[in-house]
Parts: structure tokens; C-alpha cells; sequence
């Protein structure tokens, strides 16, 4: 089974996350913070999709994104935006934060290849 790895900056909103990932049906590894994530060995791991969190500097997600494009070439990468941010370079899809409906919906779609 394909896993979700999700990287987040605050704990409260990781937990949160968390939850409604796990409601999918696939396994998630969470990760807090850019440092905590990039010391992920997820060699081991069938990863489906990532999902980055809107809670770090725009330039550390574009960087994230980039080092998750390189060590784990070809899967999707979901960007969580804020209102005023413009996409994070390196992600398949740029989504609000603030819309947990669609987020999940395009995690959902990226987890089965559709769109």
C-alpha cells in the first residue's frame, strides 16, 4: 500500500493533518519541520504521494519540494499555499490551505494517478 508523507511547521496542524490523511486508508508518516523531513529514510517506504504545509517560508518549501522531486522521482507533490503566497516551485499542485476538502480530494486523486 502506498504511504502519504506529509511535512508540516506547526504540531497542532501536523496532528490535524494527520488524522484526516490517515482517514484515506493509507499509511502517513509525518514529519515536523524541513530538517526532521529531509532525515526521512524512506527507502523502504512505497510513497504515493507528499503533502507540504503552508507554514514555512515560501523559499524552504520550494527547497523541500525540490529535494523530495530529486529523492523521490516521479511522485506527486501537494503544496499547501497561503492567501498571499504565490506556487511552490517544484509541486505537482498548488492548493490553499485554507480548503481541507480539495486538498484531501487531490491527495486522494494523486494517491490513484488520476489528474
Amino acid at each position: 500500500m502506498t504511504t502519504i508523507v506529509q511535512v508540516e511547521f506547526r504540531e497542532s496542524l501536523l496532528s490535524i493533518r494527520d488524522q484526516i490523511l490517515r482517514s484515506l486508508g493509507h499509511p502517513v508518516i509525518s514529519a515536523l519541520g524541513s530538517r526532521t523531513a529531509r532525515d526521512l529514510d524512506l527507502s523502504h517506504e512505497t510513497v504515493g504521494v507528499v503533502l507540504i504545509g503552508h507554514g514555512a517560508p515560501w523559499e524552504e518549501r520550494c527547497n523541500l519540494a525540490a529535494h523530495f522531486r530529486e529523492t523521490l522521482s516521479g511522485v506527486p507533490i501537494v503544496a499547501s499555499l497561503r492567501r498571499q503566497d504565490k506556487d511552490v516551485t517544484g509541486a505537482d499542485y498548488n492548493l490553499p490551505a485554507d480548503n481541507p476538502p480539495l486538498w484531501v480530494n487531490t491527495v486522494r486523486q494523486a494517491l490513484v494517478g488520476i489528474g
